[in-house]
């Protein structure tokens, strides 16, 4: 049927996605924009700063914002909930280098549209974003894997650093006397004790340090070398 005057064509009608990119590492989100930009469909809106984001991405809106999270997923973390707190109609979709229990179980409870790995192929990329667009939730094929495996034991989930903390919150110690025999700062150290609630499923020092206990208490860290 031949379109009437006025009339926009299936090509015409195609609604172009707004898509935003938020993360605090320059290098890597100018990449993420740049890719967006070649993608068809899409329009690349702003790539902003994933530490100081808020305000900007309220007043361009997009309709997609990805948001880059890299080894210290804090800050993405916290501008996500700020975004969901003042709930801001807008499709987030998180990339991220390694698929991790606690990276899942944070896009569930916050009800994010994607979560999508760097090693995506382009155009895999492209599929994914517009299946958000549309409304539909993207998650890689093993999500279900990894929390099952992260529920089977999750004192063994953590990683050398969250043992660490964690043995020393058994202790006793402080945000600041932990972070001055680790060598980090005190926010690190409620960045780590955050991550280790959401993995072992508590909400306090006490409930962590149960968990410890029940599993074996603090030999469980000497049996592998400390990281750093």
């Amino acid at each position: 049927m031949t379109a009437q005057l006025g009339e926009p064509t299936a090509t015409q009608a195609r609604t172009t996605i707004r898509l935003a990119v938020a993360d605090s590492r320059q290098l890597i989100a100018q990449a993420l924009g740049a890719l967006v930009a070649t993608m068809d469909g899409f329009e690349l809106v702003e790539v902003f700063d994933g530490t100081e984001a808020l305000p900007a991405i309220v007043a361009q809106h997009p309709d997609v914002l990805i948001v880059g999270i890299g080894a210290d997923p804090t800050d993405a973390f916290d501008l996500v909930r700020s975004l969901r707190g003042i709930a801001l109609t807008l499709e987030i979709v998180v990339v991220a280098d390694v698929l991790t229990p606690e990276l899942v179980t944070f896009v569930l409870e916050h009800c994010l549209n994607g979560l999508i790995l760097t090693d995506t192929p382009p155009a895999d990329l492209a599929a994914c974003l517009e299946r958000v667009a549309s409304g539909h939730a993207v998650l890689p094929a093993n999500w279900q894997t990894a929390l099952a495996n992260h529920r089977d034991d999750p004192i063994d989930s953590l990683s050398e650093r969250q043992l660490e903390v964690l043995t020393l919150v058994a202790e006793g110690c402080s945000y600041e006397e932990i972070g001055t025999r680790l060598f980090i700062s005190a926010n690190t150290v409620k960045f780590h004790l955050r991550s280790i609630y959401m993995r072992l499923g508590v909400r306090n020092r006490m409930a962590a340090a149960r968990k410890l206990t029940e599993h074996g208490g603090a030999d469980a860290t000497h049996s592998r070398p400390a990281a750093f």
